[in-house]
This record gives C-alpha cells, sequence and structure tokens, in this order.
C-alpha cells in the first residue's frame, strides 16, 4: 500500500464485485477489507476507520435499511461517503435505501467505473458516469 492509502470496507457477499473492488483498490494503492455479514460490517466499521464504505444494496438475507441507519449512527462523528450499488432490475425496488447513501450506482456502472468512483471519493480524479450523487438517484442508463 501505497504512503497515501486509504482503507476501504465494502459489505459485498458477491464473490466477483468483492474481488474487483480488492483488486482496483490495490491497484490505486489503498486497502479494501470485505464484510460478508451486517455484524462484521459494523464492528469493522468502527474498529477500521474506513476512507470508504461500499455496499451491495442486493444482498439478501439482511434488513439493508437498518443495517445503513446503523453505521450512519456509528459513524456520526466522522462522517464517511457511502457508495452503493444495485441493478437495474433493482433500481426501483432500492430506491427508498438511496436516500441513506451517498451515490448509487448500477451493478455494471460500478464494474465499468470503479476506479473513478475510488478516486472520487477518496481524494483522486473523478468521472461521471450518470450515476446518482447525495442520496438523489437518476435513473439508470
Amino acid at each position: 500500500m501505497g504512503q497515501d492509502g486509504k482503507t476501504i470496507l465494502a459489505f459485498v457477499p458477491d464473490l466477483f464485485f468483492s474481488t474487483k473492488i480488492q483488486d482496483t483498490a490495490k491497484h490505486l494503492g489503498h486497502t479494501a477489507t470485505i464484510s460478508r455479514t451486517p455484524d462484521d460490517f459494523v464492528r469493522k466499521a468502527q474498529e477500521l476507520s474506513p476512507a470508504l464504505l461500499i455496499v451491495d444494496l442486493t444482498a439478501e438475507g439482511t434488513s439493508l435499511e437498518e443495517l445503513l441507519m446503523q453505521v450512519r449512527r456509528e459513524i456520526q462523528a466522522s462522517p464517511i461517503p457511502l457508495l452503493a450499488f444495485t441493478t437495474h432490475a433493482a433500481w426501483k425496488q432500492t430506491a427508498p435505501l438511496h436516500r441513506l447513501c451517498d451515490q448509487v450506482v448500477t451493478k455494471e456502472a460500478l464494474a465499468r467505473d470503479l476506479a473513478a468512483l475510488l478516486g472520487k471519493h477518496l481524494g483522486g480524479e473523478t468521472k461521471e458516469s450518470g450515476t446518482a450523487h447525495h442520496g438523489t438517484p437518476k435513473s439508470p442508463r
């Protein structure tokens, strides 16, 4: 990890996206820690002082609204940007959760633009990709 490397914490049960996040973060000089359970995610959010949180809004078997609200409460003293992703098909279904996130993108946009998204939220270069900002979702393309 580089001198300016930052920690990213992701709640991403999907192996493809968790690997993509870890590999891209490493390439950019950052460290990505993956949590596969809500309890682990909340615990690590407190312990690691991450610079960015990433959440898969399509994760099943957990109350994502409760998880997002709990993480927001726990990190209230030092707000951390929260990047979330969903599918085109689940965009409307996950829309109530978008207000709890700083940015929501589709899985396609995350896969395509991950380096730019990490740069944007971690203080590097930015690139627009048809995404929602600050809880104001745009319809996916």
